[in-house]
């Protein structure tokens, strides 16, 4: 689903939600259109619906679990294509490690969907001005975090092989199971394989979940 607003031509920070839930999408809108300075400019719910629109927005609200996407590849895409897009992570997802990757993939802020109508505007201004914005929860987070592991050593990490490791590296890159048997000279029945025992090694049903919990295992 997609839905192209009335595009402003002052000086409005142009924005585009990027979410799959409807109910969110609206809810976000209801909270940002009255502000004077924020220009809603798109809302969509999947890739394919807003990648005509990433060129015309200042900052997007991405989030993490989208249907058949996962929204930290989709962040180094978007911002390898369009260098002066500012990506705000908005999401459920409070885990550590995905707040990590979405920096490593260049997010200029990353936000909790808990997060208060006030701090949102707040997040938006900052990262517009060309400054990182975390929200507090995220900060804490972060910071909760590097106080555990200088106390303990790592938990549980799957264990995969040179190959597996290899594979997943492509899988993430988007590359096809052909593409890859092609690549790694092996044939498409061995990827096949090497897949499924990555899933079953990542307690993955699919290629969303494999990335996403490669992700929160730090093999990404």
């Amino acid at each position: 689903m997609y839905q192209q607003m009335k595009r402003d031509t002052s000086t409005k920070i142009n924005i585009g939600i990027l979410d799959d839930h409807h109910i969110v999408l609206q809810g976000i809108q209801t909270a940002l259109e009255n502000f004077e300075n924020i220009s809603i400019v798109c809302r969509a719910e999947s890739k394919d619906d807003i990648l005509s629109e990433l060129e015309h927005l200042d900052i997007l609200l991405l989030d993490i679990n989208l249907r058949d996407e996962d929204g930290v590849t989709l962040c180094k895409q978007f911002k390898d294509s369009y260098s002066n897009l500012k990506v705000i992570c908005l999401t459920s997802f409070t885990q550590v490690s995905f707040i990590k990757a979405m920096l490593r993939n260049g997010a200029d802020g990353y936000l909790f969907k808990n997060v208060s109508t006030d701090e949102l505007i707040t997040a938006i201004e900052t990262v517009y001005a060309g400054e990182r914005f975390l929200g507090k929860e995220v900060n804490e987070g972060l910071i909760k975090d590097s106080l555990e592991q200088n106390n303990k050593g790592r938990s549980f990490i799957p264990k995969l092989t040179r190959r597996e490791s290899e594979i997943l590296s492509l899988i993430i890159d988007e590359l096809t199971n052909q593409q890859i048997a092609s690549k790694l000279y092996i044939s498409l029945s061995t990827v096949e394989t090497h897949r499924m025992n990555i899933c079953a090694k990542l307690g993955a049903k699919n290629t969303a979940g494999m990335v996403r919990n490669a992700i929160k295992f730090g093999l990404a």
